[in-house]
């Protein structure tokens, strides 16, 4: 499976860098759309994701009004399993799809490159 074929880019995206404020962060995911977004720090480094509950936590932990004084690297999910390497086999990411929407796609060097959705390999498999 090349997943260059079915990968959604990094520039068409919504993401996260670690060291934007909760405040600002919550709004730019509200506006995308999505349930969760990949969250890289400045060189470009993927660092994990968060996602509406990891927001809602955090909300009702300390306030909707003191989310400015967070930073989005405090709420990162640690999942290891949320993203492959570029070049991994199509049984690996069939594997770690199954439970996931969508999965973040990282080159060798840890740089997020974009990712596949579950909805984009369905489409792909049934084109095949």
């Amino acid at each position: 499976m090349n997943i260059f074929g079915i990968l959604i880019p990094k520039q068409m995206l919504t993401y996260l860098y670690a060291d934007d404020t909760l405040d600002i962060a919550v709004n730019e995911l509200l506006e995308s759309g999505y349930t969760a977004v990949p969250v890289i720090d400045r060189d470009g480094i993927y660092l994990g994701v968060v996602s509406e509950g990891d927001f809602l936590k955090m909300v009702m932990e300390c306030g909707r009004d003191k989310l400015g004084k967070h930073k989005v690297e405090e709420i990162i999910s640690k999942d290891k399993e949320a993203f492959i390497i570029n070049t991994v086999s199509k049984d690996e990411i069939m594997e770690k799809i199954l439970d996931r929407n969508f999965l973040s796609i990282v080159d060798d060097r840890k740089c997020f490159v974009g990712i596949i959705t579950r909805k984009s390999i369905i489409k792909y498999l049934s084109n095949s």
